[in-house]
């Protein structure tokens, strides 16, 4: 696998998963400097995709949204992507706009859909998660060096300043260590129960490089899955 073609189209699919522009030695990188590298990152160009929002909920209801997914650079360090749903004529409209050094920017319309913690599309995704918020809690620490899908990763765990009940209180994501992007990570509640999953599915190389089918993201309290599929 090309390292840089399977993050760049990772970088561009969400924000989710960021390329980092070194290689970690092999001892334990700092946390911070970890968690800081990969929210500042910047994708090298605008890039369009269309995309299906596919979940499964508990009763093995199958729901299915078409999406497009765009970033668009503003600057050389500010980028927009937006979440849209289709038709258009009906459309939702989700937006992070991230800008090196600070705070993530979201907006969404209709208004009454602005809670970021919601999913988009009826899914298991939120803003905040393809936001990486949890990327800007003030505790970030690699605690370990662990194989996840056959790649050495560093494991960073980032917990915020207080836990709320109804959020997240904890993160731990699998960072791979030779391309820096996150291919798995794991969200715990208050109560320190594992309430998400996410990992990257499929994968499909076309024209000499490797690019992602598929982002998974299960939810262990509601019982169901949301997969956003990607079509290029």
């Amino acid at each position: 696998m090309k390292i840089k073609q399977f993050i760049y189209i990772l970088y561009l699919t969400t924000g989710f998963l960021a390329g980092l522009a070194y290689t970690y030695a092999s001892s334990l990188v700092n946390g911070e400097d970890l968690a800081l590298s990969i929210r500042n990152a910047i994708p090298p160009e605008n890039i369009l995709i269309e995309a299906s929002m596919q979940v499964t909920q508990k009763n093995r209801k199958r729901i299915q949204t078409a999406l497009t997914i765009e970033t668009k650079l503003l600057g050389q360090d500010e980028f927009l992507t937006t979440y849209k749903t289709k038709p258009e004529s009906n459309s939702m409209v989700w937006q992070i706009r991230r800008k090196v050094g600070e705070q993530n920017a979201y907006s969404c319309e209709p208004e009454e859909n602005s809670n970021i913690h919601v999913g988009i599309a009826n899914s298991s995704f939120t803003l905040a998660d393809f936001g990486l918020e949890f990327l800007h809690w003030p505790s970030q620490k690699t605690i370990r060096k662990q194989r996840r899908k056959s790649r050495l990763c560093n494991v960073l765990e980032s917990r915020p300043i207080k836990s709320i009940k109804g959020k997240y209180s904890r993160v731990l994501s699998w960072v791979d260590e030779k391309s820096g992007a996150i291919i798995a990570a794991d969200f715990f509640d208050v109560n320190g129960e594992l309430l998400k999953r996410f990992s990257v599915k499929g994968l499909t190389k076309k024209n000499g490089q490797w690019k992602v089918d598929e982002l998974e993201m299960r939810d262990l309290n509601e019982g169901s899955k949301s997969r956003l599929k990607l079509n290029y």
